[in-house]
């Protein structure tokens, strides 16, 4: 009772007045009622003022950056560079090289590494014994895996082409024979004909010679006059197509030589065989296109490869294949999805059922054909975006978050409209972006350009310690940690209740993988003390302790996404992690190929978590959870008091279905506040659009979030004069 009486004075708290008045709010004014200090609050004086914005960090998918990051100091050992902060050597200011040498009066000088696995230390800089090689390996072998499963579609294609193209089998090989003696007769005969072929004023053509049978008598090996009268006689008649079609015919017989050939017919089938193979056992293929459909497309090469090769050769070549292939089939666990897609929510709750009545369909469905038709995976769906789409530049304020409690402080960049206007009916985000990023990744700024165009404001938290921020003690970043979302959110509605009185401005939360899995995290915990008024996760999770069953992510794309992550952790904090962790869980770290890895032998170790599962219990909204039965056993997942929208695909190939459980029961825990879209495809934070998706790049998400969060405020609008339900 005293819990749904704390969720009604929290939403009723939240209610806007109904004024049809609008308020209009200047960027400076907004600025103004923030409070919060455009420079580091607790850097010495002379630091102050820095750009912490460093053009070539790290991304959260970019494993290029690893490999090139030594090109630009050749004359510098790979291992370290140069780098001299104006700052006491104690707190380890992770200055970057090129941003250092603009400043003067140096206290002291240290390391700062340019590349693992050495790691900076002061003037005692140690490395790790772990080699280059060691350390890449994961990375050089999933891409290895990932360039096959990616390049398997189009090659076989190419193989069925080849193989379905003149096969030549037993019958066809004896016509050939007859062919090739019948033109070998035929030159005999032309070498002894009586008249000259050589090309003349009456030829139109020399070429028309080689298209034109010699009739020949067998007896006498002489060409009769009815024979000569007929070569004449077509001869004149295709000239006008003897070169054009000797020219298409050249490139023609290239490709058949090569098909015609023992050698060339047979490895175009062992490939074809070794690719039907693969993807009949990748559960990313068996999901989109089903397993008996990949089967179908593995025996027709078989049957192909019969008729081209003989059934001797293409039957043993195809057994050890084939029963390896079914052998991991009849073994393996796909771990499919047992759910379907669509949206899962709580009928019972008015404000909820009211919101999703207000969402427009067409901003939450993908699975109609709007999506890229030629990218036929989540893998696809989930890297080219990154490869090909334009990331709009977007100009942002910069502000910081105090956190006193530490002497700390986090980056709060805030993009306004162009006009610097902001009227009282528009909204406020806070974003969270992922794992290695920062407030200007790719979906990122593509959310902030299309929010900002139409009047929206949007505050993008970055993550502690990245974008090159300090952090002057010794906590560093981990994603269990909520306290620093919980000062953004509180620092924005304080704003809004000074700019706004009556509170009409909403505020919603955004997340993109790490940061959706730390939002939903957030609203769970906080609970009704929740400073937001919606939140959208999207591709991020809410039980990560199911997250260590997805093989398929740790062997792909995990180990990118680690290496990138170690880098930018060990080339800013190599000081505090030295002094944090011994020389053994050092080298353990650098060598871990996963994320699950890297959290078991970073992590856990440096802030002391009691064990992988004790971090993950923290680190998910619904870490803590022991059954639906009931509230108490549901954990903090039953205490989210604002509408939460969990957005995910299918496809995923980072992220794991089945940290959602069971979907249907995950609507209903608590007072139903929960929602969760699943689409069947989509990737991770990808869900690309149209023939050329880079055209509307990552539209779908960004409108997915911002139609709920209005759809949420057009509710809750609705619902201002009325006291919220019993679920609600």
């Amino acid at each position: 009772c005293t819990h749904h009486m704390t969720n009604i004075t929290h939403h009723m708290h939240h209610q806007p007045k109904n004024n049809s008045a609008l308020t209009m709010i200047t960027a400076d004014t907004f600025l103004e009622a923030l409070k919060l200090p455009t420079d580091h609050p607790y850097l010495p004086q002379d630091a102050r003022g820095l750009d912490f914005d460093k053009p070539d960090a790290p991304k959260e998918w970019s494993i290029t950056n690893y490999f090139l990051s030594w090109k630009d100091s050749p004359s510098i050992s790979p291992a370290m560079q140069a780098s001299t902060p104006s700052i006491d050597c104690s707190s380890d200011f992770p200055m970057p090289s090129w941003a250092a040498k603009s400043t003067s009066n140096n206290v002291c000088s240290f390391e700062v590494e340019a590349a693992p696995p050495a790691i900076a230390a002061g003037s005692n800089s140690t490395s790790t014994e772990v080699s280059f090689l060691e350390e890449i390996s994961p990375c050089l072998f999933a891409m290895f895996h990932m360039n096959l499963i990616l390049w398997a579609p189009v090659v076989l294609l190419i193989c069925l082409r080849r193989l379905l193209k003149k096969p030549l089998h037993s019958k066809q090989r004896k016509t050939n024979e007859i062919d090739e003696m019948v033109n070998k007769t035929n030159k005999q005969t032309t070498s002894s004909m009586p008249f000259s072929t050589t090309s003349s004023k009456s030829d139109p053509h020399p070429l028309a010679m080689n298209y034109l049978p010699v009739i020949a008598n067998t007896k006498t090996n002489q060409i009769t006059h009815e024979g000569k009268k007929k070569f004449k006689t077509s001869q004149d008649t295709l000239s006008f197509f003897a070169l054009p079609t000797n020219v298409f015919s050249r490139a023609e017989s290239q490709d058949e030589a090569a098909m015609s050939s023992p050698t060339g017919g047979y490895f175009t089938y062992v490939v074809g065989l070794f690719f039907s193979a693969l993807v009949m056992t990748d559960p990313m293929y068996v999901f989109e296109f089903s397993q008996p459909t990949l089967v179908i497309v593995h025996l027709l090469i078989i049957i192909l490869g019969i008729k081209r090769l003989g059934a001797k050769v293409a039957i043993y070549t195809a057994l050890p294949v084939s029963i390896i292939a079914f052998y991991i089939m009849a073994n393996q666990d796909l771990n499919l999805p047992p759910f379907s897609p669509g949206l899962y929510y709580d009928e019972s709750n008015s404000l909820i059922t009211t919101v999703v009545s207000k969402w427009p369909i067409d901003k939450r469905t993908y699975d109609d054909g709007r999506g890229t038709p030629w990218m036929m995976t989540g893998d696809t769906r989930t890297g080219l975006p990154f490869m090909f789409y334009k990331i709009p530049d977007i100009d942002f304020q910069r502000r910081w978050i105090p956190l006193p409690d530490e002497k700390e402080a986090v980056i709060l960049d805030i993009a306004f409209p162009s006009n610097n206007i902001i009227e009282s009916n528009k909204r406020v985000y806070l974003v969270l972006h992922g794992i290695n990023g920062d407030s200007h990744e790719g979906y990122v700024a593509d959310f902030v350009d299309r929010q900002v165009s139409q009047g929206n404001v949007v505050a993008v938290m970055v993550t502690r310690g990245l974008s090159d921020s300090p952090i002057l003690g010794d906590n560093i970043l981990h994603f269990a940690r909520t306290k620093d979302v919980e000062a953004a959110a509180a620092a924005l509605r304080s704003a809004i209740r000074e700019v706004s009185g009556d509170g009409s401005l909403l505020l919603s939360g955004v997340g993109y993988s790490m940061g959706a899995i730390t939002l939903s995290n957030y609203v769970a915990t906080s609970g009704a003390h929740c400073d937001l008024d919606a939140a959208v996760a999207i591709s991020g999770a809410l039980d990560t302790r199911e997250q260590v069953k997805f093989s398929r992510s740790a062997s792909l794309w995990q180990p990118f996404i680690t290496k990138a992550l170690r880098d930018t952790l060990l080339s800013s904090f190599g000081n505090k992690i030295r002094n944090r962790l011994s020389q053994q869980q050092l080298q353990e770290s650098i060598k871990a190929a996963t994320l699950v890895d890297f959290d078991r032998t970073f992590f856990v170790p440096y802030h002391n978590f009691d064990g992988l599962e004790d971090y993950y219990s923290r680190l998910g909204a619904m870490g803590d959870l022991v059954s639906f039965d009931n509230k108490y056993s549901q954990g903090r997942i039953a205490n989210v008091s604002i509408p939460l929208l969990c957005v995910h695909s299918l496809d995923d190939p980072v992220g794991y279905w089945g940290v959602y459980r069971r979907p249907e029961k995950v609507v209903h825990t608590g007072d139903g506040n929960t929602v969760v879209l699943f689409t069947k495809r989509g990737g991770h934070v990808g869900w690309p659009l149209g023939i050329n998706p880079s055209i509307q790049a990552w539209k779908w998400m960004s409108e997915v979030a911002s139609s709920f969060a209005e759809a949420v405020d057009v509710a809750r609008k609705d619902q201002s004069t009325v006291v919220p339900s019993k679920k609600y």
